[in-house]
């Protein structure tokens, strides 16, 4: 059941969320709000006394999706306050809170703002979607894909993005096998944690994409990927528990930094990559992340860095396994790995470019590590022949 408040929002919109650590900015030209507030059935009276719009706890995508196109038409923000959103699919739809115009900040209050997805749902948790929609942020808030629940992820693989419909957010142009043309930009999750996704925590294809400052959990695909670029993906937490393929990583992107990243594989965890960019791509920058196994943890390729033009420095990558040390998998050319520490870890350097052009190695603390050049135009001048 839907309750929407009708009265005017200027004023007590701007207070509520200037309370809850907002930045907020308005329009004065325009008699139309630029904030909108929603709460839900178990957050506060006082939250509820002053909210446009309160969920009953059943299907709150629908009093969300409402204040989204309640802003005027230059955009604004949608602001969640404290409580647990239940979250479903809606009908036609690969999402349950969908946003499908620009100019959007949709921002909670933290971890207090938990959006859940409802069993069975099989749903993207919150799906962003049209062409050339933009300028959108998302922040402040928990989100829960609830993949134990939500176990139906069947997808043709024939059909563009059809397998990747079951992520905690996703922004892509369309549907799967939609029309294409101009794609999502310059989106922005900053803040989040998102958990739990049955395909990717963070699916985020368009040129200037950032997720930054968030903590992110498992996911049976990555826990966050980029594509297209430019992009970031910067001051995250990463923790694997259970089996995840890629923590961090980007696919068809070109001038992407991953950089200041925590990666951390604890005693349950299983973990394919926790580094990864594509094939064909250009320009990374891998810089300044920490990468740390426990024991007991399990993680095959510290880094698989496949493209061209990428730049590897200031990491720490450790594992406890002595015996079986992870890999960083160097795969394209013009690329420079320097001054990382790295304990237990074996370099492999294997260029698939067929382009011969340099990999350099210099500078790096090699704890019981090796380098393994199975082929390409290596440099390592603090290598003993």
């Amino acid at each position: 059941m839907i309750q929407h408040r009708p009265t005017p929002l200027s004023v007590r919109s701007l207070a509520v969320c200037a309370f809850a650590g907002l930045v907020l900015s308005m329009p004065f030209a325009s008699a139309e709000p630029a904030t909108v507030i929603v709460a839900t059935a178990d957050s506060s009276e006082k939250s509820k006394a002053s909210a446009d719009f309160v969920g009953d706890g059943m299907g709150d995508q629908e009093e969300i999706y409402r204040a989204i196109h309640a802003l005027p038409e230059a955009g604004g923000t949608v602001c969640l306050m404290e409580g647990t959103y239940d979250i479903r699919k809606v009908d036609g739809k690969r999402g349950g809170i969908i946003i499908d115009r620009s100019n959007v900040t949709l921002a909670g209050q933290g971890a207090a703002t938990r959006l859940i997805q409802a069993p069975e749902q099989n749903t993207n948790v919150i799906r962003i979607i049209g062409l050339s929609v933009g300028n959108i942020t998302i922040r402040d808030l928990y989100v829960d894909a609830n993949r134990d629940q939500n176990p139906y992820d069947v997808g043709d693989p024939n059909v563009s993005h059809d397998r990747f419909e079951y992520c905690g957010i996703k922004a892509f142009r369309c549907e799967p096998g939609g029309p294409s043309g101009p794609d999502t930009h310059d989106i922005t999750i900053q803040n989040c944690h998102v958990m739990n996704a049955k395909r990717l925590g963070i699916m985020l294809e368009g040129p200037n994409m950032k997720v930054i400052d968030s903590v992110l959990g498992n996911a049976f695909s990555d826990s966050v990927e980029i594509l297209t670029g430019p992009g970031q993906i910067r001051g995250n937490y990463v923790e694997i528990t259970g089996k995840t393929h890629v923590a961090i990583g980007t696919d068809r992107g070109n001038n992407i930094l991953m950089t200041n990243n925590i990666v951390h594989i604890k005693e349950t965890g299983d973990l394919d990559i926790g580094f990864r960019s594509w094939a064909s791509s250009l320009r990374h920058v891998v810089a300044n992340n920490v990468l740390t196994v426990d024991q007991g943890g399990k993680c095959t390729l510290a880094m698989d860095i496949r493209g061209d033009g990428a730049t590897v420095t200031g990491n720490c990558i450790q594992s406890w396994n002595t015996e079986t040390p992870i890999r960083l998998a160097i795969g394209g050319g013009d690329t420079v790995i320097s001054d990382n520490l790295l304990e237990n870890v074996i370099i492999e350097v294997n260029d698939k470019t067929a382009l011969n052009k340099p990999i350099m190695i210099r500078g790096n603390i090699m704890d019981n590590s090796t380098i393994e050049h199975v082929r390409g135009n290596l440099i390592a001048p603090d290598v003993e022949e």
